[in-house]
């Protein structure tokens, strides 16, 4: 086997490992001649094989007596932030947006009601409380509100799904940045968030679904109005 395919080979093997938990972040991993030994391969194979996962990131390699080859803490937020960029470039439009939420989001919290630990959940009640308090205080709990979507999204233990709802978070918040947001709908929206919180704590994936899909068709709604009604050239109709 040509050396190139056996550290190709050996890179998957430690990829799968990081996949399943079974290597974690900072960990150390054999010398490169103990590795060779052990799968009866040259050492240039596997100071291949390091040397790709250390360039996607996978691997920390560190030189001198205590240096040696660790697992990386995997950074996804520079995946976010290229995604968040390709949408807002794509100039993704306010249906675009509501219905890559609508196919995303209500799975997400089906999931996040069936895997939320008791730390997931109490983070989500401490930012509701923090929304519930800045309405009561006639203050604005904009900015909490893509924070509980990302935090719905953190408790499905789903990578892929949380660097997906950051990227609409990222994008719905430039979106709707700018808008004038009525008590009315900044108070519909702390309503619909207790309720998808409700469901998850009871660990009701059916109703947390059910209650994300209708929040995420009331907000689009009300703030796709009010979006047009901003937009050049829009008059009020009398």
């Amino acid at each position: 086997m040509k050396p190139r395919r056996v550290s190709e080979t050996i890179a998957r093997r430690i990829q799968r490992g990081i996949s399943s938990g079974k290597l974690e972040p900072g960990e150390k991993l054999p010398a490169e001649r103990d590795l060779a030994k052990k799968l009866n391969v040259s050492r240039v194979s596997v100071r291949e094989a390091y040397r790709s996962l250390a360039e996607l990131g996978l691997l920390r390699v560190k030189r001198g007596a205590e240096g040696g080859a660790f697992i990386a803490d995997v950074d996804h937020e520079p995946v976010t932030r290229s995604l968040s960029l390709m949408l807002r470039l794509g100039r993704t439009s306010h249906e675009e947006l509501t219905e890559a939420r609508v196919m995303l989001e209500p799975p997400i919290a089906r999931l996040a009601a069936l895997r939320a630990n008791a730390d997931d959940i109490r983070r989500i009640e401490d930012l509701v409380n923090k929304q519930e308090a800045a309405i009561k205080g006639n203050g604005d709990p904009r900015r909490y509100d893509l924070q509980f979507h990302r935090l719905v999204a953190n408790c499905t233990k789903n990578l892929p799904l949380i660097i997906m709802m950051n990227a609409l978070a990222d994008l719905a918040l430039e979106a709707f940045a700018k808008i004038d947001i009525t008590r009315d709908v900044k108070r519909h929206v702390v309503d619909f968030h207790q309720r998808v919180l409700d469901a998850i704590r009871s660990r009701d994936g059916e109703a947390a679904h059910r209650e994300m899909l209708r929040h995420v068709h009331d907000v689009q709604s009300r703030l796709g109005k009010a979006f047009e009604r901003q937009l050049p050239g829009h008059e009020v109709r009398k």
